[in-house]
């Protein structure tokens, strides 16, 4: 049987998720919403509050949802799907088929057309397990960037701290490589950012296989920019020199602290490193809490200057939301 989703592209913020979402989805076949979801983890763990086969239920859930800014960008933009829209384009009533089918319908893969359906979120690379545990036919796509470059573009992108960026990194990037290779390479896939825009053709190739359709030369050459942030911003097409900005932009000192984080992990991805091999030093427990302080004031920053007051409040509750999980 023809595979038709969900195609799931994960990765640390900053990593290419955006430009590989963009090149997948200039193939006719394949069909990714604009913006990420990022809620569905916590859809799974609050299921039991909302009877989404009554009326009511679902129309609860609905409201509940639409708090979430994946429903923000989408109406600001004049697309949010309605109660009814969204019903009728699921296959059923469950998390897994209203899912599906609010991927289906703002990725143009509405039921009945042949494709495959995904959806492009950067943070559910660490929910794995449970995607895969909701839908067992699911495919993953991970695609991985060079730690220095990650934290010095999600630093200037939205104030991140390196230090406790590059700690995630590891720690996520090798759970989330972990689960992968318990899956199998049917079921995951990895590449480099670096290798995507160097050879973009040999790795799109490799991912159209991996999801059973034939490669199409308009994945080359995207229509429309994938960057909103960064070196790349507004620019149309696949950007080769766009990697180790590191070497020029890297302090000595906060490479020597990422190296001494990452280093292994690095090396084994076939990352040069820029000095001599270290010991692993991770970042104490009580560091990472103060940084991370300080990281959701800078963020909580940036939301107001771009949203205002009472939309940062708003979503900036929902996202955080959206990271927990019950107990």
């Amino acid at each position: 049987m023809a595979f038709t989703g969900p195609l799931f592209v994960v990765g640390a913020p900053r990593s290419g998720t955006k430009l590989l979402r963009t090149l997948l989805n200039e193939h006719s076949e394949i069909g990714i919403p604009d913006y990420e979801t990022e809620f569905l983890p916590r859809c799974l763990d609050i299921q039991e509050r909302f009877d989404t086969e009554t009326a009511e239920g679902f129309a609860a859930f609905y409201e509940w949802a639409t708090r979430f800014m994946y429903f923000k960008y989408m109406a600001e933009e004049g697309r949010q799907l309605t109660p009814e829209q969204w019903l009728k384009a699921s296959p059923d009533r469950s998390i897994a088929g209203l899912f599906e089918g609010l991927c289906r319908q703002d990725g143009g893969i509405p039921l009945g057309q042949a494709g495959v359906w995904g959806d492009k979120s950067p943070n559910y690379r660490n929910d794995l397990p449970a995607l895969r545990a909701l839908y067992p036919q699911a495919r993953f796509v991970h695609i991985i960037r060079d730690v220095r470059d990650v934290t010095l573009s999600s630093q200037v992108a939205w104030g991140k701290d390196p230090v406790r960026n590059a700690q995630r990194w590891m720690d996520e990037l090798s759970a989330c490589r972990a689960w992968g290779a318990s899956f199998g390479p049917q079921a995951y896939l990895e590449l480099r950012y670096e290798d995507l825009v160097q050879n973009p053709k040999l790795w799109l190739s490799a991912i159209c296989r991996f999801i059973g359709l034939p490669f199409q030369a308009a994945m080359l050459t995207p229509s429309r920019s994938a960057e909103n942030l960064g070196d790349t911003k507004g620019v149309v097409g696949i950007v080769s020199t766009n990697t180790e900005k590191w070497r020029q932009r890297m302090s000595p000192e906060l490479l020597l602290r990422t190296e001494a984080i990452c280093g292994p992990l690095l090396a084994e991805l076939g990352y040069p490193l820029a000095g001599q091999p270290q010991d692993v030093h991770r970042v104490s427990p009580a560091e990472m809490q103060l940084r991370k302080l300080a990281d959701g004031a800078n963020l909580m920053r940036f939301r107001v200057r771009d949203w205002g007051l009472k939309d940062a409040i708003r979503y900036s509750a929902s996202a955080l939301e959206s990271t927990l999980k019950q107990g």
